[in-house]
């Protein structure tokens, strides 16, 4: 599978994707995303992979759209408005997952930033539907559309106060400001802030963790609870919740891991 824009990789279970313009900072272009689309969809469909790493090659995550874009749409060239994802598989999902940016939710594999740098605009818009997200020291985030005559994008304006709570989400939309890496672990909107030289290490040890150790079933069951619930009331959250524990009962990873369990050994999960 041969790429133009990103840099995809399949090792020891785990699945990476680098956007690949260091020369632009990671620029997105509609086909860095389409590649990078590609290739996740790839690593889902694939049962030999537990989980997806995100990362950007060079000093950047992603700066945010290419400007060559930008100005188009600034000269009335082209439009901002994003469409709906035409997928058979994404046609099955729930419509809030249907979009150019929100899909990533309704994948099973758990996905992971590796936020290596500057993550601003669009990449800060596509980081809030990762999973799990892991900072360099030198990572620096933000929305700052405000800054350029623009407002908040591609449902940030619903997952940011779902991350960080509405105050400090409406603060960083208004004022458009960039967060370093302490900042964003101290307000939640990243899990963990490495050294730079650790943060592949560190990102990949939680891939290879997740995919060595827990069933690939109960991983995807579990993420698609939480993100579901985001849109129903308690009683709806327990009532799922219990469906979904019975069907897990019944698994055959559920056998397998307290069958693993009582003879104190590592379990080998195949996610039926």
């Amino acid at each position: 599978m041969k790429f133009d824009e990103i840099i995809f990789e399949k090792k020891d279970r785990v699945a990476t994707v680098t956007m690949n313009r260091p020369e632009k900072m990671n620029a997105w272009t509609p086909k860095m995303g389409a590649e990078m689309r590609t290739a996740m969809m790839d690593a889902e469909r694939d049962p030999s992979i537990g989980a997806i790493i995100l990362t950007g090659a060079g000093r950047a995550y992603c700066a945010g759209a290419d400007m060559g874009g930008l100005s188009n749409i600034a000269q009335g060239n082209t439009s901002a408005t994003t469409a709906e994802v035409e997928d058979e598989w994404l046609g099955q999902q729930r419509a809030d997952y249907r979009n150019r940016y929100s899909w990533p939710l309704a994948l099973s594999t758990p996905v992971i930033g590796a936020i290596n740098g500057a993550c601003v605009g669009l990449g800060f818009t596509t980081c809030l539907y990762q999973d799990i997200r892991i900072a360099s020291e030198n990572a620096r985030m933000g929305l700052i559309f405000t800054q350029r005559g623009l407002a908040i994008e591609h449902g940030s304006s619903w997952m940011l106060p779902r991350i960080i709570g509405l105050t400090r989400a409406v603060e960083l939309a208004i004022t458009g400001r960039l967060v370093d890496a302490k900042e964003a672990l101290e307000i939640g909107l990243v899990n963990r802030v490495v050294p730079h030289d650790k943060l592949m290490d560190t990102a990949r040890e939680i891939a290879t963790g997740i995919a060595s150790k827990c069933s690939p079933l109960g991983v995807g069951q579990a993420k698609k609870m939480i993100y579901q619930h985001l849109f129903t009331d308690l009683a709806t959250g327990v009532r799922e919740d219990d469906a979904s524990m019975e069907l897990m009962t019944r698994s055959e990873d559920f056998k397998e891991g307290v069958k693993a369990f009582v003879e104190k050994r590592a379990p080998k999960f195949t996610g039926r």
